[in-house]
């Protein structure tokens, strides 16, 4: 009830699917960095041929994929953040606005 008029006040309710919500992984692994690794695991494997190529690419594709997930665990969005931060600069001059000229008053 309101306290000032003694209205019933109704909330609005939205469900959200949880998949939504949920980080994409694949093999416990961020999704896009699993995919790379597949990739490079297949050229590995049919670049050497043979058993060898096979072997190392086994070897190599499940370590490398075990650090995926563990990075994973720690933080699902690290490929984004990682995005997002290499595209900031080291230092931002002052500015009034957005498009301001750069000058200096020496």
């Amino acid at each position: 009830m309101s306290a000032v008029t003694g209205e019933v006040v109704l909330t609005r309710r939205i469900p959200i699917h949880s998949s939504l919500l949920r980080p994409q992984l694949l093999g416990g692994a961020e999704r896009e960095l699993a995919i790379v690794n597949a990739t490079l695991i297949a050229a590995l494997i049919f670049g050497v041929g043979g058993v060898v190529g096979i072997g190392m690419g086994l070897v190599l594709g499940t370590a490398v994929h075990f650090m995926l997930t563990i990075a994973a665990k720690k933080d699902d969005k690290g490929m984004a953040v990682y995005r997002r931060q290499i595209h900031q600069q080291n230092f931002y001059e002052a500015s009034a606005w957005v498009n301001a000229l750069h000058q200096l008053n020496h």
